[in-house]
Protein backbone atom coordinates (compact mmCIF):
# COMPACT_ATOMS: atom_id res chain seq x y z
CA UNK A 1 0.00 0.00 0.00
CA UNK A 2 1.66 3.33 -1.01
CA UNK A 3 2.00 6.07 1.49
CA UNK A 4 -0.20 9.19 1.27
CA UNK A 5 2.38 12.07 2.58
CA UNK A 6 0.15 14.95 4.68
CA UNK A 7 -1.04 17.52 2.85
CA UNK A 8 1.24 20.25 3.98
CA UNK A 9 4.06 18.28 3.08
CA UNK A 10 3.16 18.07 -0.40
CA UNK A 11 2.67 21.34 -0.80
CA UNK A 12 6.18 22.45 0.75
CA UNK A 13 7.28 20.09 -1.82
CA UNK A 14 5.42 22.58 -4.72
CA UNK A 15 6.20 25.66 -3.33
CA UNK A 16 10.38 24.86 -2.63
CA UNK A 17 10.68 22.95 -6.21
CA UNK A 18 9.27 25.59 -7.82
CA UNK A 19 11.09 28.75 -6.41
CA UNK A 20 14.64 28.06 -4.75
CA UNK A 21 15.94 24.77 -7.04
CA UNK A 22 20.23 24.67 -7.34
CA UNK A 23 20.12 27.07 -4.58
CA UNK A 24 23.85 26.33 -2.54
CA UNK A 25 23.66 24.66 0.48
CA UNK A 26 24.50 26.69 3.38
CA UNK A 27 27.21 24.57 5.97
CA UNK A 28 26.53 25.05 9.40
CA UNK A 29 27.82 22.42 11.57
CA UNK A 30 26.76 22.18 15.01
CA UNK A 31 26.69 25.64 15.70
CA UNK A 32 23.69 27.58 16.30
CA UNK A 33 21.83 29.21 13.67
CA UNK A 34 19.63 32.80 14.36
CA UNK A 35 17.61 34.56 12.23
CA UNK A 36 19.37 37.64 12.36
CA UNK A 37 18.84 37.98 8.90
CA UNK A 38 17.48 35.34 5.82
CA UNK A 39 20.73 33.68 5.54
CA UNK A 40 18.89 30.36 6.18
CA UNK A 41 16.05 31.22 4.88
CA UNK A 42 14.60 29.96 1.26
CA UNK A 43 10.20 30.42 2.03
CA UNK A 44 8.64 32.38 4.62
CA UNK A 45 4.66 33.78 5.02
CA UNK A 46 3.29 34.90 8.46
CA UNK A 47 6.31 35.30 10.51
CA UNK A 48 7.40 38.99 11.74
CA UNK A 49 11.29 39.59 12.94
CA UNK A 50 11.21 40.38 16.18
CA UNK A 51 14.61 41.87 17.71
CA UNK A 52 14.62 41.76 21.58
CA UNK A 53 16.79 44.27 23.70
CA UNK A 54 18.55 42.84 26.95
CA UNK A 55 16.50 42.97 30.16
CA UNK A 56 18.80 45.36 32.79
CA UNK A 57 18.80 43.28 36.65
CA UNK A 58 17.62 45.65 39.08
CA UNK A 59 20.76 45.51 41.38
CA UNK A 60 24.15 46.62 40.33
CA UNK A 61 27.21 44.61 39.71
CA UNK A 62 29.79 47.63 40.35
CA UNK A 63 29.69 50.74 41.83
CA UNK A 64 32.37 52.96 43.34
CA UNK A 65 32.85 51.64 46.81
CA UNK A 66 36.67 52.79 47.05
CA UNK A 67 38.77 54.93 46.72
CA UNK A 68 40.44 53.89 43.87
CA UNK A 69 37.43 53.29 41.74
CA UNK A 70 36.42 56.86 39.99
CA UNK A 71 33.84 56.06 37.17
CA UNK A 72 34.20 52.62 37.17
CA UNK A 73 33.27 51.43 33.65
CA UNK A 74 33.61 48.10 31.42
CA UNK A 75 35.89 48.39 28.56
CA UNK A 76 36.91 45.22 29.59
CA UNK A 77 36.10 41.64 29.65
CA UNK A 78 34.04 39.02 32.10
CA UNK A 79 35.50 35.78 31.65
CA UNK A 80 34.98 32.06 33.37
CA UNK A 81 38.17 31.09 34.23
CA UNK A 82 38.01 26.61 33.57
CA UNK A 83 40.90 26.47 36.00
CA UNK A 84 39.49 27.95 38.78
CA UNK A 85 36.02 27.89 38.01
CA UNK A 86 35.66 31.64 38.71
CA UNK A 87 33.95 34.26 36.94
CA UNK A 88 36.37 37.22 36.30
CA UNK A 89 35.53 40.88 35.32
CA UNK A 90 38.35 43.00 34.26
CA UNK A 91 36.66 47.08 34.67
CA UNK A 92 38.39 49.60 34.64
CA UNK A 93 38.32 53.10 36.78
CA UNK A 94 39.29 56.63 35.47
CA UNK A 95 41.42 58.50 38.46
CA UNK A 96 41.11 62.35 37.68
CA UNK A 97 44.02 64.57 39.28
CA UNK A 98 43.93 64.89 43.09
CA UNK A 99 46.08 64.72 46.13
CA UNK A 100 47.71 62.01 47.53
CA UNK A 101 49.38 63.86 50.03
CA UNK A 102 52.03 66.99 50.82
CA UNK A 103 53.00 67.91 47.47
CA UNK A 104 52.01 65.60 45.66
CA UNK A 105 49.57 65.42 43.03
CA UNK A 106 48.52 62.75 40.36
CA UNK A 107 47.65 63.25 36.69
CA UNK A 108 44.73 61.64 35.10
CA UNK A 109 45.53 57.68 34.84
CA UNK A 110 43.76 54.63 35.15
CA UNK A 111 43.59 51.37 36.63
CA UNK A 112 42.59 47.77 35.58
CA UNK A 113 40.58 46.07 38.67
CA UNK A 114 39.36 42.45 38.62
CA UNK A 115 36.29 41.34 40.44
CA UNK A 116 35.76 37.43 40.81
CA UNK A 117 32.67 35.70 41.27
CA UNK A 118 31.54 31.89 41.92
CA UNK A 119 27.88 32.34 40.25
CA UNK A 120 28.86 34.87 37.61
CA UNK A 121 26.38 37.59 39.62
CA UNK A 122 27.51 38.15 42.52
CA UNK A 123 30.69 39.69 42.73
CA UNK A 124 33.68 40.62 45.54
CA UNK A 125 36.70 42.75 45.08
CA UNK A 126 39.63 40.74 46.26
CA UNK A 127 42.06 42.74 48.21
CA UNK A 128 44.99 41.55 46.01
CA UNK A 129 48.42 43.51 47.86
CA UNK A 130 49.98 44.46 44.10
CA UNK A 131 49.83 47.67 43.62
CA UNK A 132 49.28 51.08 45.66
CA UNK A 133 46.94 53.12 45.70
CA UNK A 134 46.75 56.14 48.14
CA UNK A 135 49.26 54.36 50.64
CA UNK A 136 47.88 51.12 50.58
CA UNK A 137 47.74 47.80 48.48
CA UNK A 138 44.43 46.76 49.52
CA UNK A 139 42.67 46.75 46.85
CA UNK A 140 41.72 44.81 43.40
CA UNK A 141 44.41 46.74 41.45
CA UNK A 142 45.60 43.75 38.32
CA UNK A 143 47.52 46.67 36.19
CA UNK A 144 48.06 50.07 37.31
CA UNK A 145 48.31 52.97 34.50
CA UNK A 146 46.24 51.00 32.19
CA UNK A 147 43.32 50.75 30.29
CA UNK A 148 41.31 48.78 28.14
CA UNK A 149 41.70 45.05 29.09
CA UNK A 150 40.52 43.01 26.14
CA UNK A 151 41.16 39.28 27.96
CA UNK A 152 40.69 35.94 26.50
CA UNK A 153 41.65 32.59 26.90
CA UNK A 154 44.46 31.50 24.54
CA UNK A 155 43.61 27.79 23.34
CA UNK A 156 47.20 27.54 21.52
CA UNK A 157 48.95 28.62 24.42
CA UNK A 158 50.91 25.44 25.95
CA UNK A 159 52.85 27.47 28.82
CA UNK A 160 50.32 27.27 31.97
CA UNK A 161 51.69 30.32 33.10
CA UNK A 162 50.78 32.24 30.07
CA UNK A 163 47.40 30.84 29.18
CA UNK A 164 45.35 33.92 29.81
CA UNK A 165 46.42 36.71 27.51
CA UNK A 166 45.09 40.48 28.18
CA UNK A 167 45.84 43.38 25.66
CA UNK A 168 45.86 46.53 27.30
CA UNK A 169 46.64 50.21 26.70
CA UNK A 170 49.61 51.12 28.86
CA UNK A 171 49.98 54.71 29.77
CA UNK A 172 53.12 54.86 30.92
CA UNK A 173 56.10 52.73 31.20
CA UNK A 174 55.38 52.01 34.85
CA UNK A 175 55.76 49.16 36.22
CA UNK A 176 57.00 47.59 33.05
CA UNK A 177 60.47 48.54 32.52
CA UNK A 178 60.98 46.71 29.77
CA UNK A 179 59.06 49.08 27.27
CA UNK A 180 55.51 48.00 28.33
CA UNK A 181 53.82 51.52 26.99
CA UNK A 182 50.70 51.87 24.40
CA UNK A 183 48.90 48.87 23.28
CA UNK A 184 50.50 45.71 24.89
CA UNK A 185 50.24 42.15 25.31
CA UNK A 186 50.13 40.80 28.63
CA UNK A 187 50.32 37.17 29.89
CA UNK A 188 49.05 35.30 33.32
CA UNK A 189 48.46 31.66 34.86
CA UNK A 190 46.07 32.74 37.79
CA UNK A 191 44.09 36.31 35.97
CA UNK A 192 45.50 38.17 38.96
CA UNK A 193 49.23 38.19 38.32
CA UNK A 194 49.87 39.75 34.33
CA UNK A 195 53.75 39.97 33.28
CA UNK A 196 54.35 42.24 30.03
CA UNK A 197 54.82 40.11 26.70
CA UNK A 198 55.72 42.45 23.83
CA UNK A 199 53.72 45.75 22.36
CA UNK A 200 51.42 45.10 19.85
CA UNK A 201 52.75 44.65 16.38
CA UNK A 202 49.92 46.68 14.77
CA UNK A 203 49.61 46.36 10.78
CA UNK A 204 49.61 48.91 8.66
CA UNK A 205 46.18 50.16 6.99
CA UNK A 206 45.03 48.49 4.24
CA UNK A 207 44.05 51.80 2.83
CA UNK A 208 46.52 54.55 4.30
CA UNK A 209 43.98 57.45 4.68
CA UNK A 210 41.55 55.54 6.94
CA UNK A 211 44.34 55.35 10.15
CA UNK A 212 46.10 57.18 12.93
CA UNK A 213 47.18 56.95 16.63
CA UNK A 214 44.50 54.85 18.52
CA UNK A 215 43.97 53.81 21.69
CA UNK A 216 40.98 51.75 21.16
CA UNK A 217 41.53 48.03 20.38
CA UNK A 218 39.51 44.32 21.20
CA UNK A 219 40.71 40.88 20.60
CA UNK A 220 39.65 37.82 20.21
CA UNK A 221 40.17 33.87 19.41
CA UNK A 222 37.92 32.83 16.21
CA UNK A 223 37.09 29.30 17.34
CA UNK A 224 35.41 28.28 13.75
CA UNK A 225 38.35 30.47 11.71
CA UNK A 226 41.16 29.00 14.28
CA UNK A 227 42.70 32.31 14.32
CA UNK A 228 42.89 35.58 16.08
CA UNK A 229 41.03 38.14 15.08
CA UNK A 230 41.43 42.11 16.24
CA UNK A 231 38.89 45.27 15.82
CA UNK A 232 41.23 48.12 14.92
CA UNK A 233 40.41 52.25 15.01
CA UNK A 234 39.85 53.40 11.96
CA UNK A 235 38.54 56.71 10.68
CA UNK A 236 36.49 57.78 7.86
CA UNK A 237 35.66 60.95 6.22
CA UNK A 238 32.88 63.07 7.79
CA UNK A 239 30.29 65.80 6.35
CA UNK A 240 30.77 67.60 9.40
CA UNK A 241 32.78 70.52 9.47
CA UNK A 242 33.47 70.60 13.03
CA UNK A 243 35.66 67.55 12.78
CA UNK A 244 38.92 67.98 12.88
CA UNK A 245 40.51 66.92 9.66
CA UNK A 246 37.60 65.68 8.07
CA UNK A 247 37.39 62.62 9.60
CA UNK A 248 35.59 60.49 12.32
CA UNK A 249 36.40 57.35 14.23
CA UNK A 250 35.46 54.03 12.34
CA UNK A 251 35.29 50.62 12.28
CA UNK A 252 38.75 47.97 10.81
CA UNK A 253 39.16 44.72 11.34
CA UNK A 254 42.46 42.36 11.04
CA UNK A 255 43.78 38.91 11.94
CA UNK A 256 46.58 36.36 11.90
CA UNK A 257 47.20 32.88 12.57
CA UNK A 258 50.10 33.37 15.27
CA UNK A 259 49.26 35.43 17.99
CA UNK A 260 50.59 38.70 17.83
CA UNK A 261 52.71 38.43 14.45
CA UNK A 262 51.58 39.28 10.64
CA UNK A 263 48.46 40.50 11.68
CA UNK A 264 46.52 41.64 8.11
CA UNK A 265 46.33 44.78 6.68
CA UNK A 266 43.75 46.38 8.84
CA UNK A 267 40.67 46.86 6.59
CA UNK A 268 37.65 49.35 7.15
CA UNK A 269 34.48 47.62 7.72
CA UNK A 270 31.95 50.09 9.20
CA UNK A 271 31.43 53.78 9.74
CA UNK A 272 28.37 56.25 10.73
CA UNK A 273 25.87 58.03 8.56
CA UNK A 274 23.57 60.32 7.84
CA UNK A 275 20.58 57.80 10.20
CA UNK A 276 23.37 57.54 12.79
CA UNK A 277 23.78 61.85 13.10
CA UNK A 278 19.82 61.87 12.98
CA UNK A 279 20.08 60.30 15.82
CA UNK A 280 22.22 62.95 17.69
CA UNK A 281 20.53 65.90 16.59
CA UNK A 282 17.75 66.06 18.78
CA UNK A 283 20.01 65.59 21.80
CA UNK A 284 22.11 69.45 21.08
CA UNK A 285 20.97 72.44 22.94
CA UNK A 286 23.41 74.78 21.09
CA UNK A 287 22.09 75.57 17.91
CA UNK A 288 25.30 77.62 16.96
CA UNK A 289 26.72 73.93 17.20
CA UNK A 290 26.74 70.67 16.12
CA UNK A 291 25.79 67.26 16.49
CA UNK A 292 26.76 63.89 14.73
CA UNK A 293 28.32 60.38 15.68
CA UNK A 294 31.02 58.80 15.80
CA UNK A 295 31.55 54.51 15.98
CA UNK A 296 33.56 55.00 18.93
CA UNK A 297 34.70 50.79 19.07
CA UNK A 298 32.81 47.43 18.46
CA UNK A 299 34.39 44.27 20.63
CA UNK A 300 32.77 41.32 18.41
CA UNK A 301 33.17 37.52 18.95
CA UNK A 302 31.63 33.67 17.05
CA UNK A 303 28.61 32.97 18.83
CA UNK A 304 27.23 29.98 16.51
CA UNK A 305 27.32 30.15 12.75
CA UNK A 306 27.81 34.20 12.91
CA UNK A 307 29.63 37.02 14.38
CA UNK A 308 28.01 39.20 16.86
CA UNK A 309 29.10 42.52 17.24
CA UNK A 310 28.33 45.47 20.34
CA UNK A 311 29.06 48.62 18.71
CA UNK A 312 29.90 51.54 21.40
CA UNK A 313 28.51 54.91 19.64
CA UNK A 314 29.10 58.41 20.39
CA UNK A 315 26.87 61.55 20.17
CA UNK A 316 28.74 64.50 19.69
CA UNK A 317 26.65 66.99 21.36
CA UNK A 318 27.02 70.97 20.37
CA UNK A 319 30.34 69.79 19.95
CA UNK A 320 31.33 67.52 22.67
CA UNK A 321 31.94 64.13 23.65
CA UNK A 322 31.66 64.56 27.02
CA UNK A 323 28.82 66.01 27.94
CA UNK A 324 27.42 64.19 25.20
CA UNK A 325 25.89 61.11 25.09
CA UNK A 326 26.37 57.10 23.94
CA UNK A 327 24.67 54.22 22.59
CA UNK A 328 25.00 50.23 22.29
CA UNK A 329 23.92 48.51 19.09
CA UNK A 330 23.96 44.94 18.14
CA UNK A 331 25.40 44.49 14.81
CA UNK A 332 26.35 41.18 13.01
CA UNK A 333 28.24 39.22 10.12
CA UNK A 334 28.66 36.03 8.55
CA UNK A 335 32.68 36.29 7.41
CA UNK A 336 33.67 39.10 10.33
CA UNK A 337 34.25 41.59 7.54
CA UNK A 338 30.91 42.56 6.01
CA UNK A 339 28.91 43.84 8.70
CA UNK A 340 25.35 44.57 9.26
CA UNK A 341 23.18 46.52 11.96
CA UNK A 342 19.80 46.83 12.83
CA UNK A 343 17.63 48.63 10.43
CA UNK A 344 16.27 50.97 12.92
CA UNK A 345 19.03 51.04 14.95
CA UNK A 346 17.66 49.86 18.05
CA UNK A 347 19.43 50.02 20.99
CA UNK A 348 21.24 46.96 22.52
CA UNK A 349 19.95 46.96 26.40
CA UNK A 350 16.56 48.26 27.27
CA UNK A 351 16.53 51.76 29.78
CA UNK A 352 16.88 50.46 33.63
CA UNK A 353 14.09 51.59 35.74
CA UNK A 354 16.39 51.74 38.63
CA UNK A 355 18.40 54.09 36.88
CA UNK A 356 16.95 56.01 34.16
CA UNK A 357 19.34 58.99 34.16
CA UNK A 358 21.93 56.85 33.32
CA UNK A 359 22.05 55.25 29.54
CA UNK A 360 24.71 52.24 28.65
CA UNK A 361 27.50 53.40 27.46
CA UNK A 362 30.13 50.20 26.83
CA UNK A 363 30.37 46.30 27.71
CA UNK A 364 32.11 43.14 28.03
CA UNK A 365 34.62 42.69 25.65
CA UNK A 366 33.95 39.37 25.50
CA UNK A 367 30.81 36.72 24.67
CA UNK A 368 27.58 36.40 26.70
CA UNK A 369 27.90 33.95 30.10
CA UNK A 370 25.72 31.23 29.52
CA UNK A 371 23.84 31.09 33.20
CA UNK A 372 21.73 28.31 33.10
CA UNK A 373 18.82 29.06 30.11
CA UNK A 374 20.03 32.83 30.24
CA UNK A 375 22.65 34.96 28.73
CA UNK A 376 24.05 37.33 30.93
CA UNK A 377 26.42 40.80 29.48
CA UNK A 378 27.78 43.42 31.64
CA UNK A 379 27.97 47.11 30.45
CA UNK A 380 28.39 50.49 32.06
CA UNK A 381 26.07 52.50 32.26
CA UNK A 382 26.61 56.50 33.16
CA UNK A 383 25.57 59.99 32.80
CA UNK A 384 28.09 61.00 29.93
CA UNK A 385 30.01 58.70 26.86
CA UNK A 386 33.23 60.31 28.86
CA UNK A 387 33.46 61.33 32.60
CA UNK A 388 31.46 64.83 32.33
CA UNK A 389 32.71 68.17 34.27
CA UNK A 390 33.17 68.83 36.37
CA UNK A 391 34.42 65.07 37.77
CA UNK A 392 32.86 65.18 40.84
CA UNK A 393 29.05 64.88 38.93
CA UNK A 394 30.52 62.57 36.48
CA UNK A 395 28.10 59.01 37.24
CA UNK A 396 29.50 55.64 35.64
CA UNK A 397 28.28 52.17 37.51
CA UNK A 398 28.55 48.74 35.88
CA UNK A 399 24.92 45.91 35.62
CA UNK A 400 24.12 43.27 34.31
CA UNK A 401 21.94 42.79 31.04
CA UNK A 402 20.10 39.65 30.52
CA UNK A 403 18.88 37.70 27.25
CA UNK A 404 17.19 34.29 26.90
CA UNK A 405 19.84 31.77 25.32
CA UNK A 406 20.28 32.57 21.36
CA UNK A 407 17.71 35.66 22.41
CA UNK A 408 18.61 38.43 20.18
CA UNK A 409 15.78 37.94 18.05
CA UNK A 410 12.88 35.94 17.39
CA UNK A 411 10.62 35.20 14.14
CA UNK A 412 7.09 35.10 15.39
CA UNK A 413 3.48 34.10 14.48
CA UNK A 414 0.49 36.05 15.95
CA UNK A 415 -1.68 33.03 14.15
CA UNK A 416 -0.32 30.65 11.54
CA UNK A 417 3.44 30.95 10.18
CA UNK A 418 5.67 29.32 8.56
CA UNK A 419 9.33 28.55 6.99
CA UNK A 420 11.66 26.31 4.61
CA UNK A 421 15.30 26.84 4.97
CA UNK A 422 17.63 26.95 2.44
CA UNK A 423 19.41 23.23 1.45
CA UNK A 424 22.04 23.13 4.77
CA UNK A 425 25.16 21.28 5.27
CA UNK A 426 24.97 20.06 9.20
CA UNK A 427 27.36 17.96 11.87
CA UNK A 428 25.61 15.65 14.10
CA UNK A 429 22.69 13.24 14.24
CA UNK A 430 20.14 15.54 16.55
CA UNK A 431 18.08 18.31 16.07
CA UNK A 432 17.51 20.53 18.93
CA UNK A 433 15.01 24.15 18.71
CA UNK A 434 14.70 27.07 20.94
CA UNK A 435 10.59 27.97 20.63
CA UNK A 436 8.11 28.65 22.29
CA UNK A 437 3.87 27.61 21.40
CA UNK A 438 3.36 24.72 19.16
CA UNK A 439 5.60 24.61 15.87
CA UNK A 440 5.99 21.22 13.65
CA UNK A 441 8.97 20.47 12.10
CA UNK A 442 9.68 18.49 8.67
CA UNK A 443 12.69 16.99 7.22
CA UNK A 444 13.12 17.86 3.32
CA UNK A 445 16.12 16.89 1.28
CA UNK A 446 17.58 19.52 -0.89
CA UNK A 447 15.13 19.83 -3.64
CA UNK A 448 12.02 20.18 -1.18
CA UNK A 449 10.72 16.59 -1.18
CA UNK A 450 9.44 14.96 2.18
CA UNK A 451 12.16 12.62 3.56
CA UNK A 452 9.77 9.26 4.24
CA UNK A 453 11.18 7.75 6.83
CA UNK A 454 11.35 10.95 8.97
CA UNK A 455 8.24 12.00 10.51
CA UNK A 456 7.18 15.66 11.56
CA UNK A 457 7.19 16.46 14.86
CA UNK A 458 5.38 18.92 16.71
CA UNK A 459 6.91 20.61 20.01
CA UNK A 460 4.87 22.38 22.44
CA UNK A 461 5.67 24.40 25.56
CA UNK A 462 8.49 26.75 25.55
CA UNK A 463 12.24 25.56 25.89
CA UNK A 464 15.58 26.70 24.93
CA UNK A 465 16.42 23.87 23.37
CA UNK A 466 13.90 20.94 22.65
CA UNK A 467 15.01 17.96 21.05
CA UNK A 468 13.36 16.56 17.63
CA UNK A 469 13.12 12.77 17.93
CA UNK A 470 14.90 12.19 14.92
CA UNK A 471 18.05 10.48 14.30
CA UNK A 472 19.65 12.14 11.36
CA UNK A 473 23.38 10.35 11.24
CA UNK A 474 22.76 8.76 7.98
CA UNK A 475 21.93 12.22 6.49
CA UNK A 476 25.33 13.95 7.53
CA UNK A 477 27.32 15.30 4.65
CA UNK A 478 23.67 15.83 2.43
CA UNK A 479 22.23 18.78 1.99
CA UNK A 480 18.57 18.54 3.99
CA UNK A 481 15.89 21.62 4.44
CA UNK A 482 13.44 22.15 7.73
CA UNK A 483 10.30 23.19 7.71
CA UNK A 484 8.92 24.93 10.63
CA UNK A 485 4.81 25.72 10.66
CA UNK A 486 4.22 27.62 13.59
CA UNK A 487 1.01 28.58 15.09
CA UNK A 488 0.79 31.14 17.80
CA UNK A 489 4.27 30.68 18.38
CA UNK A 490 7.94 32.00 18.26
CA UNK A 491 11.09 30.14 16.71
CA UNK A 492 14.47 31.67 18.21
CA UNK A 493 16.70 29.75 17.05
CA UNK A 494 18.27 26.02 15.97
CA UNK A 495 21.09 23.77 15.90
CA UNK A 496 21.99 20.14 15.22
CA UNK A 497 24.11 17.85 17.70
CA UNK A 498 26.69 15.17 17.49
Amino acid sequence: MKTQLPVFLVLVSAIVASSVVGAEPVAVGDGTCLFLDDRFIAEQSGLKRVWHQGKPRPEVAIQATESWEKWPHLWGSVIRDPKDGLYKMYYESAIMPRREGPGRTTSFTCYICCAESKDGKTWTKPKLGLFDDLGSTANNIVVTDAEFAKVFIDPLETDPSKRLKMFAYIMRPYPYPDGGQGECLLSSGDGRHWKFESGFNKPGYAKPEQGDFTDSQTFLWDPVAQLYRAYVRTFAKSHVAEKKDGRRRAIGVTECRVLNKNWTPIAHVLEADAQDDAKAVPLGKDPAKAEWTELYSMPFFNYGNHYLGLLSILYFIDGSDFNGGGDLQLTFSHDAKQWHRHPERQTLIAPSNAAPELFPTYIQLSPPLELGDEMWMYYAEANGAHPIAPFEKAVSQIRAAVWRQDGFVSLDAEGKGNLTTQPLLFAGKQLRVNCEGAVTIACLDEHGTPLKKIKPQTLKGNSVSQSVAWDLSKHTGKPIRLRFDLEKGRLWSFRFAR
